[in-house]
């Protein structure tokens, strides 16, 4: 007898309304095994923003129980907003998670728990959970004293990989990383995927680029580079349909022997299960994405990010002007800079951080850099 695993994307609701519909409802109840990826802490008492650069995000604490509700059984906390309000808020948010039956990986009170992986035996087959997010605010890539998440890259996350396949049938690694809003992954992360599964994982998930990504077979196993937003309320994505997909892995003992897609979107507040006609993507287009033109794809896209926004960033985050900003963004600049020094410092500094400690950011900088480079040659 086989287990079927239900995997989303990712969940962030400031309401906790009754944001499924009936029919994902059934999908989600139906699976041996649910999962999302639970992307920003629970709102508590007490709890402060850290310092960081981009938003702080925060979930209603009733999204837990409802999440219950619907049938998830495990979470991913390996995100690169769980930890926008710092320790209370995440102790808040496992202790919650624990109190409702619901499982987490990813994150954890220590260094030692964030690292350590979830295994879960069903009908008889033995699967083996394991997250992990690129370097944002809130990463644990190294032990400090504190609550975080899992590095991606750590090689705690990798030795976990080789470990787990050891003692379970099934690895399935939750992989939280990307360049937002792009419909394919970036070679450093299509690379890095690959080699999870050489390392013993048999499934690869991806999320965090708020857009869906293709999937490829690789060897063996099978590697999904982003599932996209499964239920996004915040600011900004309210009126979003956030077109995506959902997967129903079909595992047995001796590994994956199917997968079924699940096209969604939301419609009047609620996420609703569509034909794949009516999505604004193409599955099949963004497979092929993947293909021969792959390597020309990654190359001028992080051309064209670098141009469109890294150089500006690092431009302001150096107190350098800005290549291109209009009357009034130049007199902003000048006048936050003369009478706020150290709120501008402190905000450069972080930008920099930002830019420098995200491994998507850096990745799509060191190739820009390196073929510009070239080019001038």
């Amino acid at each position: 007898m086989g287990v079927k695993i239900f995997a989303c994307g990712d969940i962030v609701s400031t309401d906790a309304k009754d944001f499924l519909d009936d029919n994902i409802r059934k999908v989600v109840e139906n699976a041996d095994i649910a999962i999302c990826n639970f992307e920003a802490s629970i709102k508590t008492d007490g709890a402060h923003p850290i310092k960081k650069a981009g938003p702080h995000l925060v979930q209603a604490p009733e999204m837990i129980p409802q999440l219950r509700k619907y049938g998830f059984d495990y979470v991913s906390l390996a995100n690169n907003h769980i930890y926008d309000y710092g320790d209370i808020a995440m102790a808040h948010t496992m202790s919650m998670l624990e109190d409702h039956g619901l499982q987490y990986v990813g994150c954890g009170r220590d260094f030692a728990q964030t690292y350590q992986p979830k295994v879960v035996e069903t009908n008889g087959v033995k699967i083996g959970l394991i997250a992990g997010c690129e370097n944002e605010f809130g990463c644990l890539d190294e032990d400090r004293g504190r609550s975080g998440y899992a590095w991606i890259l750590h090689r705690s996350l990798e030795d976990c990989v080789r470990e787990l396949k050891k003692n379970v049938d099934i690895v399935i690694v939750l992989a939280h990383a990307g360049v937002e809003n792009i419909d394919f992954p970036i070679k450093e992360w299509r690379e890095q995927y690959r080699r999870f599964c050489d390392i013993g994982a048999d499934v690869v998930i991806g999320h965090h680029p708020h857009v869906p990504q293709g999937y490829e077979k690789y060897g063996e196993s099978m590697i999904f580079y982003s599932l996209g937003n499964f239920y996004f309320d915040v600011d900004g994505f309210e009126k979003k349909s956030d077109d995506s997909y959902s997967v129903i892995l079909d595992i047995e003992k001796d590994g994956l022997k199917d997968f079924d897609i699940i096209f969604h979107k939301k419609r009047n507040g609620q996420l609703c299960i569509v034909k794949e006609d009516e999505v604004v993507y193409d599955m099949d287009h963004l497979n092929s994405l993947l293909g021969a033109e792959y390597e020309r794809l990654n190359d001028t896209t992080s051309l064209c990010l670098f141009e469109k926004y890294y150089r500006g960033y690092y431009e302001e985050a150096m107190n350098g002007m800005l290549q291109k900003v209009t009357f009034i963004q130049g007199i902003t600049n000048i006048a936050r800079k003369t009478f706020f020094p150290t709120k501008s410092i402190v905000e450069r500094n972080l930008l920099l951080l930002h830019n420098i400690k995200i491994d998507s950011h850096r990745f799509v900088v060191q190739r820009a850099l390196y073929l510009l480079t070239q080019k001038d040659e």
